[in-house]
């Protein structure tokens, strides 16, 4: 297996995932690409079970599709559909941060400011892939103050499918600026436990993402 072993960790197969779906994310395998079962098992060092048990399971999220006779390629959504799933993660995230507002405790309000924070010493690196990472530490803190697992796990699913396509909107120049000046107005309506600027807040926050997805779409690798 390669360095994302050791970050992982569990089943060898749940390893193989990770992988595949962080070189998804990361655009070593683009939209369209097929994903040969030889290939990867040669490429990751490991037989063709783990790495068939991983496609069928990121078919099952939908970032790979899988067809009969065909094999396994990265899914390949329309505009349309990035905007679709755009729209839901805005409406759960917004949810989310609305129960986070009066559910969170005082510790957790805290880490959110300081998962801001941390997004902001990345936004000055000039590092995309830092604050992207930093950033996806700030959304999970916020869903974690939510107390509802259900939601959660509906967020999760959701957000690893436009996840790959959040990434490219990130390391657009601008977009690390544009992107704390929301968050900003995220935390603070978080402080201060509005519940409803929160959610107001965090809808428009996704909302801008899908925005610049429809004006970025000739860049983006559909």
């Amino acid at each position: 297996m390669t360095k994302s072993s050791a970050r992982t960790g569990g089943t060898l197969a749940k390893q193989v995932e990770s992988q595949i779906e962080q070189d998804i994310v990361e655009g070593v395998f683009l939209p369209g690409d097929r994903l040969d079962e030889e290939e990867l098992a040669a490429r990751l060092n490991t037989s063709r079970t783990p790495i068939r048990e991983a496609l069928r399971t990121l078919a099952s999220i939908g970032l790979v599709a899988v067809r009969p006779r065909s094999g396994a390629t990265v899914s390949r959504p329309t505009m349309s559909e990035v905007i679709d799933l755009f729209e839901v993660v805005a409406e759960m995230e917004a949810f989310a941060a609305r129960l986070a507002a009066t559910r969170a405790t005082d510790a957790e309000l805290r880490t959110v400011a300081e998962m801001h924070d941390a997004c902001e010493r990345e936004a000055g690196t000039g590092d995309a892939q830092r604050y992207f990472d930093a950033n996806g530490h700030f959304h999970r803190s916020i869903w974690e103050g939510a107390h509802n697992p259900m939601l959660v796990e509906q967020i999760r699913i959701v957000d690893r499918r436009v996840s790959p396509y959040r990434r490219q909107i990130t390391f657009h120049p601008g977009r690390q600026s544009s992107s704390q000046t929301e968050h900003r107005q995220i935390a603070d309506a978080l402080a201060a436990r509005d519940a409803e600027a929160a959610a107001e807040a965090m809808r428009d926050h996704v909302m801008i993402l899908s925005d610049d997805a429809l004006q970025l779409s000739r860049h983006l690798r559909l």
